[in-house]
């Protein structure tokens, strides 16, 4: 079983959980298409904010969507939360304490607190990924403020 496998029924249970932690009188989405779309940031990052606190109801879990243009390199860092990058389409790279990973779609980079990371893509293609945050606070530091435009709402089925 790969660990894509392991890790996307993992999300949902953790998503399916928030409420127990939240109590009866928080606030949260039942269903969401982001927070914010089409987010410009700093060396040609197009992001999107899946899942914050505003639609989450809580501080366990962000979740956004990043689109990395060609060649594109972001120096050593630290996270202050677990980050868990899941490789959407085209190819990235992430050294992790000084080890490089090369991650094709359907692949997890892993970094922990305290880990030291550095982003790469390579100059033929972009990259697509998904990246989640536990616990929250990173998209705070990370995506640019007061940009973007908010996404069409999700609208309750008709029975």
């Amino acid at each position: 079983m790969t660990l894509k496998y392991l890790l996307l029924p993992g999300l949902f249970c953790m998503a399916l959980a928030a409420p127990l932690c939240l109590g009866a009188d928080a606030s949260y989405s039942y269903a969401t298409n982001g927070v914010l779309d089409n987010i410009e940031g700093r060396l040609g990052v197009k992001w999107k904010l899946v899942l914050d606190e505003s639609n989450l109801g809580g501080k366990e879990l962000e979740i956004v969507e990043a689109t990395f243009p060609a060649g594109m390199t972001v120096g050593s860092h630290p996270h202050r939360s677990v980050e868990i990058i899941y490789v959407l389409s085209g190819i990235y790279e992430h050294e992790v304490n000084g080890k490089l990973y090369r991650l094709k779609p359907g692949m997890v980079g892993i970094v922990r607190p305290g880990d030291t990371v550095r982003h790469l893509v390579p100059k033929d293609g972009e990259s697509k990924v998904l990246i989640l945050w536990a616990p929250a606070g990173e998209a705070a530091r990370v995506v640019p403020k007061g940009k973007g435009t908010p996404p069409e709402p999700v609208a309750e089925a008709v029975k």
